[in-house]
């Protein structure tokens, strides 16, 4: 009896050791205060100028800027720079506030950076914007201190659906061109997918595929065979893999 007893205090001894162990192992933040950016809980946003009113000349990104560690009641000082992938010019093709308060008491405030839609249409592939919180008398960045913007004045690389997600349509149309974009916008006079983006019904966007297809072999019987051209000068498709 004494044995087991003495077998118990021992697996209990290396029982505590492993989970004290395993507690230390555990990541997490200890350092100089510290905020994040973000734009509804991520760190990229992306805005096409014809997603929204194809009148609007400019379009303003509302980033959070948030405390990762204490309040104060004192207001504390943000700065903010631009980081390796900008390729936007600041001041030319948008502008933002290099340096923030965020006021005593509070947790967070908003950023703007506003990007001008004249000459953008000229950039193949639109541009690029990153934000990075620069240390600061007050901050360092947090473990989200970058934020990616990316804009553009012509039509997207990416399919656009204003829920957020574009569901099953890169399957079944496959890579997004600017070409395949300005043949959809033509026969749907809109760019948002979200009618096409349900993962329960993949109805609709296959009978989109079907109808985009057949209008290209239209193109094609009214042009002697010629078939439209993608972006990189091959015959345009709407499927899987394409």
């Amino acid at each position: 009896m004494r044995n087991i007893l003495k077998m118990g205090l021992l697996m209990g001894f290396i029982s505590f050791f492993t989970a004290s162990c395993s507690e230390d192992q555990i990541e997490t933040y200890s350092g100089p205060d510290a905020v994040n950016l973000q734009i509804n809980r991520r760190d990229s946003a992306e805005v096409s100028f014809l997603s929204i009113d194809p009148t609007l000349e400019d379009y303003t990104f509302e980033i959070e800027v948030q405390l990762q560690t204490t309040l104060s009641d004192r207001d504390r000082e943000v700065n903010i720079g631009l980081g390796e992938r900008t390729t936007a010019v600041a001041d030319m093709n948008f502008e933002f506030v290099r340096k923030i308060f965020i006021p005593a008491g509070k947790t967070s405030v908003i950023l703007p950076v506003k990007v001008f839609k004249k000459g953008l249409v000229d950039i193949d592939g639109g541009l690029v914007a990153e934000l990075v919180v620069l240390p600061s008398p007050d901050f360092v960045a947090g473990v989200r201190g970058k934020m990616k913007l990316a804009f553009s004045g012509d039509f997207p690389k990416s399919w656009y659906s204003s829920g957020g997600d574009a569901g099953p349509i890169p399957f079944m149309l496959g890579k997004c061109t600017k070409a395949k974009y300005q043949f959809i916008f033509e026969h749907l006079k809109t760019i948002d997918m979200i009618a096409y983006s349900g993962w329960t019904d993949y109805g609709p966007v296959m009978a989109l595929r079907d109808e985009l297809n057949m209008k290209l072999d239209k193109y094609a019987a009214d042009n002697g065979g010629n078939r439209l051209p993608d972006d990189d000068g091959s015959d345009m498709k709407f499927s899987a893999g394409t």
